[in-house]
């Protein structure tokens, strides 16, 4: 590895387990330019629905630097390692970390939206009335159910469905926007 070389390039960090975003806040703080992607999505737990925060790339970030400063930063709190290759202190393009910080918001996180909300236009894909489009009238917490406002018979009705009966605005298997609506 040339310890001499003064080019700044984006470089792969190994940040302490659940610790990377603390890692790129040291980094910030000791005059480095640090990225730490995370995403932000709802998980089903015990007490119901909850976010959670997590790294995109667990246990990784990245940060900008010349070889030169390798032992500096290394040596930053919450930061594991730097990643090298065969001697080399490997970089990453410009334009991979450019295009993750185009979709990211200002707190560096992307936020997974739930699969259906409220207001919702679905489809029920399962069942009699299959075919049939529906308003979402209600989410129910913690029970992967909602409620939708149904026409049957010539009357508007709310029924209770689970979400896996109904297909929505959003694509239901990844919980967000499909590409042509993006």
């Amino acid at each position: 590895m040339d310890l001499l070389d003064t080019t700044e390039k984006w470089r792969v960090i190994r940040g302490k387990p659940k610790r990377e975003h603390l890692a790129a806040q040291h980094l910030k703080a000791a005059g480095f330019e640090s990225f730490c992607p995370r995403i932000r999505h709802q998980r089903g737990t015990l007490r119901g629905k909850v976010w959670f925060v997590e790294a995109l790339f667990p246990g990784y970030l990245f940060a900008r630097f010349a070889a030169v400063q390798l032992r500096h930063v290394a040596s930053v709190p919450f930061v594991s390692q730097v990643l090298n290759f065969m001697e080399d202190c490997g970089s990453v393009s410009d334009r991979v970390v450019s295009d993750l910080r185009s979709s990211v918001d200002a707190k560096e996180i992307i936020t997974v939206p739930p699969p259906i909300l409220a207001g919702d236009t679905v489809d029920l894909v399962v069942g009699p009335l299959r075919g049939q489009t529906a308003t979402v009238t209600r989410v129910l917490p913690g029970a992967e159910r909602v409620r939708i406002l149904l026409e049957f018979l010539g009357n508007l009705r709310e029924v209770e469905i689970s979400i896996l009966e109904l297909l929505g605005d959003r694509d239901p298997r990844i919980g967000a926007l499909p590409a042509h609506a993006a």
